[in-house]
């Protein structure tokens, strides 16, 4: 299993952070994630930044196929993902 991070800044048209749209993008093809705001830095410039962590399988195309998605429709000039190798288990 991996863990994806993916760091949604504001959009660059209205400088708002698109929260909900963002949460609604993912949630479209994932089950389950979290996701919580954050302060980012791009081009020396301070914006409100969502944060989303999801655990995904080996197979990162669709991560990286949402990613495209978020970034064409919230007006961003790049999506940073970040994907790490994790030892996650859901206890039932």
């Amino acid at each position: 299993m991996k863990k994806a991070y993916i760091y949604i800044g504001s959009n660059n048209a209205t400088h708002e952070l698109e929260s909900e749209k963002a949460i609604s993008i993912i949630s479209d093809h994932f089950d389950g994630f979290s996701a919580y705001e954050i302060i980012g830095f791009w081009k020396g410039s301070k914006e409100k930044t969502l944060k989303v962590e999801i655990v995904i399988d080996n197979d990162t195309a669709l991560i990286v196929k949402v990613c495209k998605e978020l970034k064409t429709k919230l007006f961003q000039e790049a999506i940073m993902l970040e994907i790490v190798e994790s030892n996650v288990a859901f206890i039932q």
